[in-house]
């Protein structure tokens, strides 16, 4: 269960990150639509662009069974690691999904250039973390030893 969790949440950050500005300009337009007074819909147009973004990977998930790679083999070669390699990733999206929110109340324009390269960094290396994460859990569902091929018939 926990591996799915972390699967489903490093997908859903490293999604996020990419497509943020699309999500939140159609998340704002959604709540613009519903009738929502015009400061609270460019306030919360992340959050609804971010629930949408949920609901995309859940449906995904009902109808395919699971998120690529899958969960991979417990006792495969990477799982452990694979999975201890994503939570970093997710860690690191987690703060670049943050951050952002808070970087337009910070008066110090240092602080805003020094928090702001934070958050690229940490995009690097969540993307990083990401790829070798899902390798090394790729990497567990594949047999661990070779098949003798069958010898020709004289």
């Amino acid at each position: 269960m926990l591996a799915r969790i972390n699967l489903f949440v490093a997908w859903f950050l490293l999604l996020e990150i990419f497509f943020r500005n699309m999500l939140t300009t159609v998340g704002t337009w959604l709540l613009y639509k519903s009738g929502m007074p015009a400061p609270l819909h460019e306030q919360f147009g992340w959050l609804a662009g971010a629930l949408m973004l949920v609901s995309v990977l859940l449906i995904i998930r009902n109808f395919i069974g699971e998120l690529p790679p899958g969960v991979g083999k417990r006792d495969g070669k990477g799982y452990k690691l694979g999975h201890r390699v994503l939570f970093a990733c997710s860690l690191l999206a987690f703060w670049v999904f943050i951050l952002p929110i808070f970087i337009e109340r910070i008066h110090s324009e240092f602080m805003q250039v020094t928090v702001s390269m934070f958050v690229i960094d940490f995009m690097y290396m969540s993307l990083a973390a990401f790829g070798v994460g899902i390798s090394l859990i790729y990497q567990s569902t594949l047999p661990s030893v070779a098949e003798p091929k069958p010898k020709p018939k004289p």
